[in-house]
């Protein structure tokens, strides 16, 4: 079963996000993928208002990311944790997959004229490798 790893938002409106998050998951595990989500994870015992807890979350999240076979990014907003997360996804290559938040597909080719992303947002995927 391939893994694919949940790029969504984490900070903001947490409850908003994690409920996204969930939904997200649950979206690829019906599709046959095992999800791997780790701002559903490690928040449970790493607090998220800690710099040192923060960026120790966001680093074993990447840890999890390499041994995925896509990362899925989901919504128009590209938190800071997540252009950390997309900058490791660069570097290892590993083929990514856009998606609405309410889980419609976002084609990379039709990204310069899709009214749902912005300019930082396209700028954020720009040279990723896309499934």
């Amino acid at each position: 079963m391939m893994k694919v790893f949940i790029c969504s938002p984490y900070r903001g409106n947490i409850d908003k996000n994690v409920s996204d998050a969930r939904n997200h998951a649950r979206m690829a595990a019906i599709c046959g993928y095992c999800p791997v989500a780790p701002h559903l994870l490690f928040p449970q015992f790493l607090k998220d208002s800690n710099p040192e807890e923060r960026i120790l979350g966001i680093t074993l999240g990447v840890e999890l990311m390499k041994s995925c076979d896509e990362v899925w990014i989901f919504g128009s907003t590209i938190s800071s944790g997540m252009a950390y997360e997309l900058e490791k996804v660069r570097e290892l290559g590993i083929p990514v997959r856009l998606y609405s938040n309410n889980g419609d597909r976002i084609y990379p080719e039709t990204m310069m004229i899709d009214d749902r992303l912005t300019d930082a947002f396209r700028m954020a995927v720009r040279d990723l490798k896309f499934a």
